[in-house]
């Protein structure tokens, strides 16, 4: 198919000349004079061109529709790195402050029962309302770029799904989201109600499949920007 794709100009081109000939080969054989096979012979290269413009277009078309497909899935790769990657990186580059946060917000993870007992507690409560902001603006980003997101929408509410069960999270939306737009409050709401029902959940299964998040993620309605 590679192959087929890089030789598809020289192709066309042999094609065009193989028709040209043909054309020519009987404009010769029709008993008419010099000027009228003059005229039909321009008129078989004008029918000859509007066959390379078609086809001209025909590549920019395709080109075209590769160039968007590329540029969606590196914006796709840049908004993982920036939106859900980078914020628990924050977290744990931050121990042992950062401890408390991500275990809570991930608590489908084995952390064990040892934690942190020599920390900066100031600055502990400052990496949270931050990294708390952080978290709430991807969920705003993503009612921005989740359309154009090749990822699939229910494994970006999957995500929310589980941060959203962290009790610091919430706490700190109740205080922070007057900073957001009243869809991203809404949407907030229906993570944490979703939320709610994997928090019961797990006090009867004890821990939670993939399939348990999505049977809600995949049913959850989301209108984009």
């Amino acid at each position: 198919m590679t192959s087929l794709s890089q030789n598809g100009p020289l192709i066309i081109f042999c094609v065009v000349c193989f028709i040209w000939l043909v054309g020519y080969y009987y404009i010769r054989k029709f008993d008419i004079s010099s000027d009228k096979k003059f005229d039909l012979s321009v008129r078989n290269i004008a029918a000859l061109s509007v066959f390379l413009v078609t086809y001209n277009i025909y590549v920019s078309v395709r080109s075209n529709d590769r160039i968007e497909k590329s540029r969606i899935s590196y914006n796709t790769l840049a908004n993982i790195q920036q939106n859900w990657l980078q914020p628990q990186r924050e977290l744990c580059q931050s121990y042992p402050e950062g401890y408390f946060l991500y275990k809570s917000m991930t608590p489908d993870a084995e952390f064990g029962t040892i934690e942190p007992t020599h920390f900066d507690t100031a600055k502990r409560r400052q990496l949270e309302v931050y990294s708390s902001m952080r978290i709430f603006q991807a969920m705003e980003d993503f009612l921005s770029t989740g359309s154009y997101d090749i990822t699939g929408s229910y494994v970006w509410v999957n995500n929310f799904l589980m941060w959203m069960q962290s009790p610091i999270l919430r706490q700190n939306w109740q205080k922070l989201s007057f900073n957001y737009s009243q869809d991203t409050r809404e949407l907030v709401a229906r993570i944490i109600n979703k939320s709610d029902e994997l928090i019961t959940l797990r006090k009867t299964k004890g821990k939670l499949t993939s399939h348990d998040y999505d049977t809600l993620s995949k049913a959850f309605s989301i209108k984009f920007r």
